[in-house]
């Protein structure tokens, strides 16, 4: 079965709003062996709803519309739907006296005009409970066609998802289903293209499938694989990614939700070693993501936001000559930070970061994006430099990323020639 999802909401095409939802509902529909082909938002505009409704219908088995099912003048999905189909909406009458004694409890002496809407089903199909908002879901059928309303609000969407729709569709591909697993290889120190010329070759098959995605300062190999069991597709998925580490190595540093830091907290764990940090341009987030891991403070005790020059020479005895000499963003305070952290705190490991992340400060000497990671250890130290592009929040999370990266390295590598000399 092919399925289409259609978001409806013009806030959605402004941008005021994110959408969250339909990434659930493609999970759903994918656990259920369901592909999806398209997926398209639309405004609140009849006519232009009825004509992705139509189109959506011509070439997919399944149509899901997510939002505009509320109880406004602009909440028009599920009458759209209707129309499109030729299937009446009735009223569910146990739906209206659940409205009725909601309202009382607001204390409504009138209800407010089209509120009662929000029991309409179709004739032909059923309505689908909500337990947390007000408006009825809808499945409609027609001549082996779904069409399904759901709300936009994801407290709503999501249970309604996993209690109604997914088991509807587990019972309708009884016997024909297939399972879409897809196992996500995270990269780290390795460009897209330089990836993507490593495993170029195992992305031309169809089953399992491997792509390439760029995320901000690494990149995710996603291996998908179509089968009648989870084990069987599996089965399908396991020597492909073997396949694939044994190109990129130690590159990889995660699968599916693992993110670096977990998988930092965890080198640091295993190896029984400790971690401090002092940050200037990152603001704390890399001490954020550590202790965002469960129990990683049996790895890190101090985090530093040593913003200004006085911060840096009082909490971790940088020499103010040092700082006269080269600035606060360079090689050599970085280092410097580096290790005065590491001793404040007493750990194994010292890191930092101190750039610009703009968008002013600047110089033609050190633009916008210029960072320097520096990383302290019992008998060394070092540091990198990095000019990253983007906003100022794309400079920290970059610096970040890029700091976690070298903690990483050291940890699985420290022989490595990075570690061997500085600047």
């Amino acid at each position: 079965m092919i399925a289409e999802v259609i978001s409806v909401g013009t806030e959605l095409l402004l941008g005021q709003t994110i959408d969250t939802d339909a990434a659930a509902v493609a999970q759903a529909l994918s656990r259920q062996g369901i592909s999806i082909y398209h997926r398209s938002t639309v405004g609140d505009n009849i006519d232009r709803l009825t004509a992705e409704l139509k189109q959506a219908l011509e070439r997919a088995d399944i149509v899901i519309t997510i939002g505009g099912l509320g109880p406004t003048m602009d909440d028009l999905t599920k009458e759209t739907l209707a129309s499109v189909l030729e299937i009446p909406l009735v009223t569910d009458l146990a739906h209206v006296q659940r409205l009725t004694e909601m309202g009382k409890r607001r204390g409504w002496d009138k209800f407010p005009e089209h509120f009662m809407k929000q029991a309409d089903i179709p004739a032909s199909g059923r309505g689908i409970p909500n337990n947390n908002g007000t408006a009825l879901g809808a499945i409609f059928e027609k001549d082996g066609k779904y069409g399904i309303c759901l709300p936009g609000p994801p407290n709503e969407l999501i249970p309604m998802l996993e209690e109604t729709v997914e088991p509807f569709f587990a019972e309708k591909t009884s016997g024909e289903k297939a399972v879409i697993k897809s196992r996500v290889l995270r990269i780290i120190g390795m460009g897209e293209s330089t990836v993507e010329e490593k495993v170029k070759d195992l992305m031309e098959d169809s089953n399992p499938t491997v792509a390439p995605y760029a995320k901000t300062g690494e990149v995710h190999l996603r291996v998908t694989a179509r089968a009648s069991t989870d084990e069987a597709a599996m089965a399908l998925i396991s020597p492909r990614e073997s396949a694939i580490r044994a190109r990129l190595g130690d590159v990889i540093y995660g699968i599916d939700s693992e993110s670096l830091e977990y998988a930092v907290v965890t080198l640091l764990q295993q190896s029984k070693r400790t971690v401090a940090c002092a940050e200037s341009c990152s603001g704390g987030l890399i001490s954020k993501r550590i202790t965002d891991i469960p129990d990683s403070s049996r790895v890190f005790g101090l985090g530093i936001v040593s913003y200004s020059n006085e911060s840096k020479e009082t909490f971790l005895g940088v020499d103010s000559e040092l700082l006269a000499k080269h600035g606060a963003v360079s090689h050599e305070v970085a280092r410097a930070m580096a290790e005065g952290v590491r001793v404040a705190a007493g750990a194994d490991i010292g890191v930092s970061v101190t750039g610009i992340a703009g968008p002013t400060g600047g110089s033609e000497k050190k633009p916008v994006g210029t960072v320097y990671i520096g990383l302290a250890w019992d008998g060394g130290v070092s540091s990198q430099h990095h000019q990253f592009l983007g906003r100022r929040q794309d400079v920290s999370q970059r610096a970040a990323q890029a700091a976690l990266a070298l903690v990483r390295r050291w940890l699985i590598a420290p022989e490595d020639s990075t570690f061997k000399s500085s600047p």
